[in-house]
């Protein structure tokens, strides 16, 4: 592979091909390197389909890609208040959520290292996302879900075919699980959280916005943030496009989450250099996000800063409203994704944005995944 991985904390290099899911000299989670670095040759990406594979050459190659014909993503604009935003719409992927961008690139690398069967923990859209394209790839999932995860999400893991195993209790105990069945089994952990393949996918987020607004950066970009892995993908592929010299600047990155657990944003307003987790904390219609704190918590404050931008957190009762604002201006979201309509009404206080600012949201899942929720909302 066009790549190597290495640790994010003692810099220790583990090669092209890593079977183990954190450093084995510190524990640290891991990051990837592409050799050559990525480059963005215009006149061969507009000649190729729509979707992530077209920035080949940003990519890590694999012989066999797993595939579910994902396509470009829509960049919509909308009415919030007397402002407009642009909408970048991820649920509109195969699985329903922004998920699938890291599920096709991970999957890559398994099939290609002839993985049989992995594992992974998730509050409901990475597993789905994970088991769909180990369908694709015919490698067996087990998924690790809170029993408690939206159905819907839940009846996509068991419908492609992986099995599920429902957690009680909060969602760390799903990780917990896991990691018991893993040190038990020797199971390939193929974690949405740990490995760094899956931000390799998620940055193809940041190329497509940057091509969809005709080789320029927004402003600024607002997404959900919990693990964190849309907001490191987007520095990612922002930094690269601006070290091809394909942009001439960094976008803010704009974090927003659940005002009940929101430890990132706790940690920002502190001026902290990592994130204490939160403890006991009171649970949230954005259970996509509902999660303790980060494992990459020092790279998520280094992506917000090294960007100028912020940490925003909001009221459950401005999830419900984002929600139907949504609805309103034509989106179906869950309530996760939603968390950005209140996030860009607060960025905007706090910023001081231009009328013409053109600021990115990120609608990372799609409300039928969570109708019930819905539902009550309504």
């Amino acid at each position: 592979m066009n790549g190597h991985f290495h640790c994010s904390s003692c810099n220790a290099d583990h090669g092209s091909r890593i079977d183990f899911h954190q450093c084995p000299q510190c524990s640290s989670p891991l990051s990837f390197t592409l050799d050559p670095p990525a480059t963005f040759p215009r006149s061969h990406i507009e000649t190729r389909p729509p979707g992530m594979w077209r920035y080949a050459e940003a990519l890590p190659v694999f012989p066999s890609p797993v595939s579910l014909g994902e396509s470009s993503t829509p960049l919509v604009p909308f009415q919030c208040g007397d402002f407009q935003g642009l909408a970048k719409c991820e649920y509109a992927l195969p699985s329903g959520s922004y998920k699938d961008r890291g599920s096709a690139l991970l999957m890559s690398y398994l099939l290609e290292n002839g993985v049989p069967e992995a594992v992974e923990d998730s509050s409901g859209n990475a597993g789905a996302s994970l088991a769909a394209y180990a369908a694709r790839a015919d490698i067996r999932l087990k998924v690790f879900c809170p029993a408690s995860a939206s159905a819907g999400k839940l009846l996509q893991i068991r419908l492609y075919n992986a099995e599920l195993v429902r957690v009680e209790g909060p969602r760390p105990r799903a990780t917990e699980a896991l990691l018991e069945y893993v040190e038990k089994t020797g199971a390939s952990y193929a974690s949405h959280l740990w490995h760094p393949l899956f931000i390799e996918g998620v940055k193809t987020a940041a190329f497509e916005i940057v091509e969809q607004l005709a080789w320029t950066a927004p402003d600024a970009v607002l997404c959900p943030v919990g693990a964190g892995s849309i907001l490191l993908g987007l520095h990612r592929g922002f930094a690269e496009l601006l070290a091809a010299g394909s942009i001439d600047r960094l976008p803010r990155l704009v974090a927003v989450q659940a005002q009940n657990v929101s430890p990132v944003h706790a940690a920002y307003r502190a001026g902290a250099a990592t994130v204490a987790p939160a403890i006991d904390a009171p649970p949230t219609r954005a259970e996509g996000i509902a999660l303790p704190g980060p494992i990459r918590d020092r790279e998520v404050l280094q992506a917000i800063a090294a960007s100028s931008g912020s940490v925003i957190a909001v009221t459950e009762e401005e999830i419900a409203d984002g929600v139907r604002q949504f609805g309103r201006a034509g989106f179906c979201v869950e309530p996760t994704s939603a968390v950005v309509w209140h996030g860009l009404r607060r960025f905007r206080e706090e910023a001081s944005l231009a009328s013409n600012a053109r600021v990115v949201t990120i609608l990372s899942g799609h409300g039928l995944k969570a109708t019930q929720a819905i539902g009550e909302m309504l």
